[in-house]
C-alpha cells in the first residue's frame, strides 16, 4: 500500500469502536517536538497479524505535504491512541486546574496559572520542550484535561458539557473570494498571504491567485493550487490600538504577507517597534506595517493571545 495520497479503509472488526477502521482518534505521537499534545487523525487499519496492538493511522494536519496536501501513513501502538474527546461548551477555569491548549493542530498538555481581566487564561505547558513556556489563551482554545483509562474518560464527560451539535464540514469557498492563504513549506503557521479564490479544483483544492505576490516576469499576479486545509477567509477588521504595548501578539506585513510576531521594543515618539518574528528574527516595522493577531480555528475567529 502506498503510504502517501489517498487510501483506503481496512475493515477490521475487532477491538474496541475508537479502534475501529475509519474512527477519528487522538494521537500523541512519541517523537520530539510533538511530546505532551494529541493530534486528530483516522484509523485506516491495523497492522498485521491481528494480535498486533498497533495501528496504522493517517492524521487530519500534522505530517501533511505543504505542496501537494498529501498526508502520509503512519504506525502507532494502541498506548498512544484513544477516542476524539467530543465538542465540550466553554468553560470557566480555576488556578491550577490541568487544562489542554489547542495550540499548532493539537490539544497540549499544560496548567491554568492566571486568568486575566478580558477572559483570557495564561496557559503553562507541561512539556519542557516547547517553546515559548508560557501563552495566553483564549477560552475558546481550552478544554479542561482528562484522562483515557480502562475505556472511561476521567474525570467523566458530563451531558451539560457538551457542545451543541453542529454540523461538521471542510470550509468551502466560492469563486471571487477573499481569502488568506498560508505559506508554509518549512511545515511552519507562520505567515498569511493575500489571495482571491478563482476556482475549485475537486478534491479539497482551490486555484487561487495572490493579490501582493507577482509571477517571475511581473506580468501579472501568481497562481497557485492550494488544499483548503491552507486557506482562511480573511480576517475581520477590529479597532488597532493608538499605540501597540510589550508582549502584544501582531502580524507585520513583509515580503506582501502577514508574518506572525510579538512586540518586544517600543520606539519612542515615531510610532515604530520591535517585532520577534515567528522566523526567529527581530525587525523594525511602523505602526501601519502590524496588525492585532488572531486565530481562525474551528470555524471562528478568536481574541489576540499574547506571549508571555
Amino acid at each position: 500500500m502506498s503510504q502517501k495520497g489517498k487510501c483506503g479503509i481496512g475493515v477490521n472488526t475487532e477491538g474496541p469502536p475508537h479502534l475501529q477502521p475509519g474512527s477519528t482518534v487522538e494521537i500523541k505521537p512519541p517523537e520530539f517536538g510533538y511530546q505532551g499534545a494529541w493530534y486528530t487523525a483516522t484509523i485506516i487499519q491495523r497492522n498485521t497479524p491481528i494480535p498486533s496492538r498497533r495501528f496504522m493511522v493517517q492524521f487530519t494536519h500534522l505530517f501533511q505535504d505543504q505542496k501537494t496536501g498529501e498526508r502520509p501513513l503512519r504506525m502507532f501502538s494502541v498506548s498512544h491512541i484513544r477516542p476524539q474527546l467530543p465538542p465540550l461548551r466553554p468553560r470557566k477555569f480555576k488556578q491550577g486546574e490541568d487544562a489542554g491548549a489547542y495550540h499548532k493542530y493539537g490539544w497540549w498538555e499544560g496548567v491554568i496559572l492566571q486568568e486575566w481581566n478580558n477572559g483570557n487564561y495564561l496557559f503553562m505547558f507541561h512539556s519542557d520542550n516547547h517553546s515559548p513556556k508560557y501563552v495566553v489563551f483564549g477560552v475558546n482554545q481550552l478544554r479542561l484535561h482528562r484522562t483515557w483509562f480502562n475505556g472511561y474518560w476521567v474525570p467523566p464527560v458530563q451531558e451539560s458539557e457538551l457542545a451543541v451539535e453542529e454540523v461538521q464540514r471542510e470550509e468551502e469557498y466560492n469563486e471571487g473570494d477573499l481569502v488568506e492563504v498560508r505559506n508554509d513549506e518549512d511545515g511552519s503557521n507562520r505567515s498569511w498571504f493575500a489571495a482571491i479564490i478563482v476556482k475549485p479544483v475537486g478534491n479539497k483544492r482551490y486555484l487561487i491567485q495572490y493579490v501582493t505576490l507577482e509571477t517571475e516576469d511581473n506580468t501579472d499576479f501568481l497562481e497557485k493550487e492550494v488544499d483548503t486545509s491552507h486557506i482562511r477567509p480573511r480576517p475581520p477588521d477590529i479597532v488597532v490600538p493608538d499605540q501597540f504595548v510589550m508582549l502584544d501578539q501582531v502580524d507585520a506585513f513583509y515580503k506582501g504577507g502577514w508574518w506572525k510576531g510579538v512586540i518586544i521594543k517600543v520606539l519612542s515618539g515615531d510610532s515604530k517597534y520591535h517585532v520577534y518574528l515567528a522566523t526567529r528574527e527581530e525587525m523594525e516595522f511602523k505602526h501601519d506595517e502590524l496588525r492585532l493577531h488572531q486565530d481562525w480555528i474551528d470555524g471562528k475567529w478568536t481574541k489576540p493571545s499574547p506571549v508571555i
